[in-house]
């Protein structure tokens, strides 16, 4: 007598999947082979030193486990039942809650602590210090090497290149990561030359990993800051209480070297916008001026030539009035019309000189405004492709370059860069 492959694997199911010893059981192990599938599932495997088991979470609970973002290696607690599956005779341990070792007090510690600092007035918006502008030096403490610290000062320097960067390197994890961090933060508060702004962070990590970001050692030194600190640990989900400590929160590092820095590019667009429109505005005023100048100058003709005609009549009907008797007062009449004439030129003189001047200045600020003036003092803009060269790593060796002059353009070929040391 024998049985079928089929019968056999028919009798495990029934066998496993029906007896209530192995539902609703917690297995505890170490996270191995881990893959996110398309389709939402989740799948790994679970061992420690003396076997492993393969695991599943369905779509519908999946979100659990990606909220506690554990990795490879971490040891969780999960709960579930054993399936099995007939046609291949593999057994599963199909999860339907998880938590990761030790986290759980990790929780109670985290919230006690936020409630207790959030009543101390730890984490209030008047005490946050403005993140500057323009910053000219920026501190930066996280580990040596990595993804974090490469994403940060690559973000700095293509934003804001003008900007100096300053490593602390720290440990960022452990139980020394905690003093280590908040050393580094103290002796960034009183580095040489003064630092502007000063990010504190890491890169992802379980719940565990990103501990030390939570301890009071870390938060008092973010609090004792006289630099304004923006935290950048982990990824978008993660929170930890240095979050709220400090004066601005980013949700990654490279989140973070953006919100210490302005986008140089934008910045130049802008100040081409203003120069346009200081420009347009200059002509503008000129123009307005011009014409309000010939407009003077020809109501004053008119005022004129009718204060001429006005004269003249006055002056026959005078004279012929008292031609006879008052040569005298003719003589006085003939004074005091020289006298209103030499007025009435020296203030027509007065005001052509004044709109002169006006008409100069204006002149003068146009021609300063000129950007073509530095290139008659002997400066060029160099070109590439159209684009201005504006530092030494925006070419390499044998690209062809334009030299923009007072008279012309030289095209030019880079035979070496010669980097000036900082």
């Amino acid at each position: 007598m024998f049985l079928k492959v089929g019968e056999l694997n028919s009798h495990l199911k029934e066998f496993l999947e029906g007896a209530g010893q192995f539902k609703n059981i917690n297995i505890k192990g170490e996270i191995a082979n881990l893959t996110l599938n398309r389709s939402g599932h989740i799948y790994f495997s679970l061992k420690d030193n003396e076997g492993k088991i393969d695991c599943a979470i369905w779509k519908s609970n999946a979100h659990k486990f990606i909220n506690l973002n554990p990795s490879e290696g971490t040891e969780i607690i999960a709960t579930g039942s054993l399936s099995f599956y007939k046609p291949s005779g593999k057994i599963t341990f199909t999860i339907v809650d998880i938590k990761i070792d030790g986290v759980g007090e990790l929780n109670l510690l985290y919230e006690k602590r936020k409630n207790e600092l959030q009543a101390k007035g730890w984490f209030d918006q008047e005490f946050k210090k403005p993140i500057p502008k323009f910053p000219n030096n920026i501190g930066i403490v996280t580990a040596a090497t990595g993804d974090a610290v490469r994403d940060l000062i690559t973000t700095i320097k293509r934003r804001y290149p003008i900007s100096n960067i300053f490593l602390f390197p720290t440990l960022v994890q452990g139980d020394e990561a905690k003093f280590d961090i908040a050393k580094k933060i103290k002796k960034a508060n009183q580095f040489n030359p003064p630092l502007d702004t000063l990010i504190v962070g890491r890169g992802g990590g379980s719940y565990e990993d990103l501990w030390s970001f939570n301890e009071m050692e870390v938060l008092e030194a973010v609090r004792d800051s006289n630099i304004p600190i923006i935290s950048g640990v982990g990824h978008e989900p993660d929170y930890t209480l240095i979050d709220f400590v400090a004066d601005k929160r980013a949700s990654t590092p490279t989140a973070a070297g953006e919100a210490a820095t302005p986008d140089v590019l934008n910045l130049i667009n802008a100040l081409n916008s203003k120069q346009q429109e200081f420009s347009k505005t200059i002509l503008t005023k000129t123009s307005h001026l011009r014409m309000q100048f010939e407009n003077s100058i020809h109501a004053l003709y008119n005022n004129l030539q009718n204060k001429f005609k006005n004269l003249k009549i006055s002056f026959k009907t005078e004279v012929e009035k008292l031609s006879s008797s008052f040569d005298n007062k003719i003589n006085v009449i003939k004074k005091h019309l020289k006298t209103d004439l030499t007025s009435l030129h020296s203030s027509l003189k007065t005001k052509l000189e004044l709109y002169k001047r006006e008409v100069k200045m204006l002149d003068e600020k146009l021609e300063i405004l000129d950007p073509r003036k530095p290139l008659e003092k002997g400066f060029a803009i160099i070109k590439q492709n159209n684009k201005i060269v504006f530092s030494i790593n925006d070419v390499d060796k044998n690209n062809n370059v334009i030299a923009q002059l007072k008279d012309g353009q030289i095209d030019m070929n880079i035979i070496d860069l010669i980097k000036e040391e900082e």
